[in-house]
């Protein structure tokens, strides 16, 4: 889903279902500033998609929709890095619970995160599966909103 696509989304939800993102009961981080996020990302040792980047750049982690996106921030609430030890050398980094003790995330191979989004499973004890989710966008759309892409 492209950066467009992705906008033309969130101005039709503020026009038909502004609660689906500000809704009173839904915490989050304030936006994420551009040089925090570079230097959480030069501390983790891997770069972050773009569509992830841009996201938190924009809304901040937190509650969105019907699941909660992820912070690479150790000191946030929503700190992807919640029960490890922050910055320690990973192969996936978990980015978004879906409510249900299951996680969406990014495979990191050679300090890059992957575009595409893989799925953890609790009941299979969280282990990897791919997704048809191509980026974090089309992740979002799907499962914080419900909309088919």
């Amino acid at each position: 889903m492209t950066q467009d696509e992705f906008d033309d989304l969130i101005q039709e939800i503020r026009e038909e279902d502004p609660e689906q993102l500000d809704s009173e009961f839904f915490i989050r981080d304030k936006p994420m500033k551009e040089d925090k996020l570079a230097k959480l990302e030069q501390k983790s040792g891997f770069t972050l998609p773009e569509e992830y980047r841009n996201f938190l750049k924009r809304f901040g982690a937190g509650d969105i929709g019907t699941i909660t996106v992820l912070s690479p921030d150790p000191e946030s609430d929503f700190s992807l890095w919640k029960g490890q030890e922050p910055f320690e050398k990973v192969n996936w980094v978990a980015v978004v619970d879906d409510g249900k003790s299951n996680f969406y995330g990014f495979v990191v191979e050679s300090s890059v995160c992957s575009r595409e989004v893989w799925f953890a499973d609790q009941d299979l004890g969280y282990e990897l599966s791919g997704t048809d989710y191509e980026d974090f966008y089309q992740l979002i759309a799907t499962e914080a909103f419900g909309v088919d892409t």
